[in-house]
């Protein structure tokens, strides 16, 4: 579950969204009026929730009610919308039976499998083999700052990576994958909009 995996990994210091889950009008709406508008709204207990249309972006509380239940599942996750984002990553950890884990790095959001920008190293990794494979990435133009626009914030990604591979780490015997996608990258912080844990 998306929740509890952005949970598991934030005790090793990902930073996540603000994202309280509800079930129910007034939950959803209580929940909300903690946040900081627009919202990002999601269906719980979707793998790929894109493909079901259960991610709506850009969402103001009085359109709350009309979109959760147009969504349909029992409960929704309301996150704040992070909105000054100069890229998107992937960054997945795989146990290979003959390698141990490895991780992945790359180009992420809804384009990943079309975009195929990717990096691979084996764990564990130190700070200098994160920001070298990120600068090898056909999108790392954009984390350097593209056209004008600002750089994102190195030291933040491979913090958030590093905290990754510290979950992954503590965890080895039961983990079977971990993904981030996206890890939105600001100019001041890496912030993990979607995580999945799958326990081996």
């Amino acid at each position: 579950m998306e929740a509890q995996s952005k949970q598991a990994l934030a005790g090793h210091g990902v930073q996540g969204p603000q994202n309280p889950s509800a079930d129910g009008t007034r939950e959803i709406l209580s929940a909300a009026a903690a946040l900081r508008a627009p919202f990002a709204v999601k269906g719980v207990g979707l793998a790929h929730k894109s493909e079901h249309s259960a991610v709506r972006l850009g969402i103001m509380p009085s359109q709350l009610a009309e979109v959760a239940a147009d969504i349909g599942t029992n409960e929704i996750l309301i996150e704040e919308m992070i909105t000054d984002a100069v890229a998107e990553l992937l960054v997945g950890v795989i146990r290979d039976p003959a390698h141990g884990f490895v991780l992945t790095l790359g180009a992420g959001g809804v384009l990943t499998e079309m975009l195929r920008d990717t990096v691979s190293l084996l764990l564990p990794v130190q700070a200098v083999d994160i920001e070298t494979s990120l600068n090898s990435l056909n999108c790392a133009p954009l984390l350097a700052g593209y056209r004008g626009k600002p750089a994102a914030n190195m030291t933040a990604i491979v913090d958030a990576v590093l905290a990754v591979q510290a979950y992954v780490l503590a965890n080895a015997e039961t983990l079977s994958e971990v993904e981030i996608n996206p890890l939105l990258c600001t100019p001041d912080r890496a912030v993990a909009v979607d995580a999945l844990i799958r326990k081996a």
